[in-house]
C-alpha cells in the first residue's frame, strides 16, 4: 500500500509566475493572489478558465521601463503591461469581447495561455502608498485589470471602460477587497498599458 497523497486537481486558471525583481518577496502569498485575481476576471468576463493559463512576471520598474518602451515605445515604467494572445475585441464599443477559442491542447499539456503580464514592483507599491491600500490588495487589481485585457476587454472609449471598470468594481467585491475606482477613497492614475493602447 503507498502513502502517497493523490495529487490536487489542477487549478484554472492555471498561473505560470515568473519572480524577478526579489523586492517581490514582501507580497505574502504573492501567487495565491495572483490566481485569485485570474480567476476572478474569468469570472466577471463569464469564461470557463479549465484548460487556460496566465503567465505574469512581477518584474522591477526597471524591467517594465524596458518592456514599456519595446513594446510601445513609451519612456518609463507603468504599473501593468498586457500582452493578450488573441485578438478578442468586441464588435461594438461597450459589448462584451467573444470569448477565447477552445483550448487546443496537445497531450500532456495542463492550459493554453490567454496572455502574459507584467507589473513594476516601484511602481505598484506607490500607488498602494498613495491610496493607502495594501500592495497586495493592488496587486490584485492590476492582475484582474490586465487579465481583463487579455480576455478581450479595454477602456479606450467611454463604453468600454464603463464596461470593464464595472466587471472589475463586481469581481474587486467578490474578493472582499476594495472599489479600485471610489474617488471618495482616493484612487491612483491607472497608467498600465496594452500593446493594443
Amino acid at each position: 500500500m503507498s502513502d502517497a497523497q493523490p495529487a490536487d486537481p489542477p487549478r484554472f486558471p492555471v498561473i505560470d509566475a515568473a519572480v524577478e525583481d526579489p523586492a517581490w518577496d514582501a507580497v505574502a502569498d504573492l501567487e495565491d493572489v495572483a490566481a485569485r485575481a485570474c480567476a476572478a476576471a474569468f469570472r466577471a468576463a463569464q469564461v470557463a478558465p479549465e484548460g487556460r493559463s496566465v503567465s505574469i512576471l512581477f518584474a522591477s520598474d526597471d524591467e517594465v521601463a524596458a518592456l514599456n518602451r519595446d513594446h510601445r515605445g513609451k519612456a518609463g515604467p507603468t504599473n501593468v503591461l498586457s500582452w493578450p494572445a488573441f485578438d478578442l475585441a468586441p464588435q461594438r464599443p461597450g459589448a462584451r469581447p467573444p470569448a477565447p477559442p477552445a483550448p487546443q491542447l496537445m497531450p500532456g499539456e495542463l492550459a493554453e495561455e490567454i496572455g502574459d503580464l507584467a507589473l513594476a514592483r516601484g511602481v505598484c507599491a506607490a500607488e498602494a502608498t498613495a491610496r493607502g491600500i495594501a500592495l497586495s490588495a493592488h496587486v490584485a487589481h492590476l492582475i484582474l485589470h490586465g487579465t481583463l485585457h487579455c480576455l478581450g476587454y479595454d477602456h479606450i472609449s467611454d463604453p468600454d471602460a464603463a464596461l470593464m471598470e464595472g466587471l472589475e468594481q463586481d469581481a474587486m467585491r467578490a474578493m472582499g477587497l476594495h472599489d479600485p475606482y471610489d474617488d471618495a477613497g482616493g484612487s491612483w492614475p491607472l497608467m498600465e498599458g496594452t500593446d493594443a493602447d
